[in-house]
C-alpha cells in the first residue's frame, strides 16, 4: 500500500536486475562515452535542435535517487533490518558534459536514435466520470465499475511493475482471467 494515491506518480528508479541488480546512472554512461543531450526542441534538415538543459535534468535525477536512497535506509532502520552498510559512490561526470545546442546527424553520421522519453497520460477519449481527484482511472487492478471497460498497464494497478515491460503481463494474465468469466 502507497501512502498517499499521489505516490503512483513519482518517478521511478533507473535499476536493472542483470548480473544481480544494480542501478542504472546517466553520470556512468557519460563516463563510458554516451552522449547526453537536453531534451530535444525541434529538427529541420537533419539537425536536432536541443535545450540546454542537461544539468537541470541530471540534478532532477540526483536528486530523485538521494530521497529513494534516503527512504530506503530509514525503512531498514525502521525494520531494524541487518543490512551491510552500503558505500555509494559520487558520480558526477555528467555535469562535466558539454551543452551542445543543435546535434547534425548526418554530419556526426548518426543513424541509430533511441527515443526515450516520459510519457504522459491522456484519458479524454473515455467520456465517462472515472477518474480520481488525480486525473486517473478508478479500477480495482483494472477493472473499472462501468462493464466492459478495463485499463491495463497502469502506474500501481496492483503491484509496482504493474506499468511496465516486465510486469505488465501478470496484470494482462489477471484481467484476461476475469474478462474470460464474465
Amino acid at each position: 500500500m502507497l501512502d498517499s494515491p499521489r505516490d503512483r506518480f513519482f518517478g521511478s528508479p533507473h535499476s536493472t536486475g542483470k548480473g544481480g541488480g544494480h542501478e542504472i546512472n546517466l553520470h556512468t554512461f557519460y563516463r563510458n562515452g554516451i552522449f547526453l543531450l537536453g531534451h530535444l526542441r525541434g529538427y529541420e534538415d537533419g539537425i536536432l535542435v536541443l535545450a540546454t538543459d542537461l544539468k537541470e535534468n541530471l540534478a532532477m535525477a540526483d536528486e530523485f535517487a538521494a530521497q529513494l536512497i534516503k527512504s530506503i535506509d530509514e525503512y531498514v532502520v525502521k525494520n531494524a533490518l541487518d543490512c551491510p552498510a552500503e558505500e555509494l559512490a559520487i558520480l558526477d561526470d555528467g555535469y562535466r558534459a558539454p551543452e551542445i545546442r543543435t546535434l547534425d546527424l548526418f554530419a556526426e553520421s548518426v543513424s541509430v536514435i533511441i527515443w526515450a522519453t516520459g510519457y504522459s497520460n491522456d484519458f479524454n477519449l473515455v467520456q465517462l466520470p472515472l477518474l480520481d481527484s488525480y486525473g486517473y482511472p478508478s479500477t480495482d487492478r483494472g477493472i473499472t465499475q462501468y462493464p466492459g471497460l478495463y485499463f491495463l498497464g497502469l502506474q500501481w494497478m496492483n503491484k509496482f511493475k504493474s506499468g511496465f515491460l516486465m510486469g505488465v503481463g501478470e496484470s494482462a494474465q489477471y484481467l484476461a482471467e476475469v474478462i474470460s468469466r464474465e
